[in-house]
């Protein structure tokens, strides 16, 4: 095993489930988090409809300070469903971001 640190990223967590975002970060940022995830899930559910693919399970948007990340269970894709999602506070691109991810110690 490595010992190269990974350094830490300014990370937030959110769940969801039954229709209802949930985080210790706070109301605002479970506020800023829904309405985010909430038109990324809109926009994803358009594409998926048009290429005939069905409701998204996972989805990141980058802006140029975050990303925003969020997947669902396999118990479906439907906004009752439940789920997961992340607030990164830094534009980071998902090989690198799943590459930290999984280089962190559980």
């Amino acid at each position: 095993m490595s010992t190269t640190a990974v350094p830490s990223l300014p990370l937030q967590l959110f769940t969801l489930k039954d229709g209802h975002v949930a985080s210790d970060s706070g109301q605002e940022a479970v506020d800023n988090y829904a309405a985010d995830f909430q038109g990324l899930r809109h926009f994803g559910l358009k594409v998926g409809e048009c290429l005939e693919l069905g409701a998204p399970w996972c989805g990141t948007l980058q802006e140029e300070d975050l990303t925003l990340n969020f997947a669902y269970f396999d118990a479906g894709t439907d906004a009752q469903d439940p789920g997961a999602g992340a607030l990164i506070g830094e534009r980071i691109p998902l090989f690198e971001l799943l590459t930290r991810v999984s280089s962190m110690e559980a």
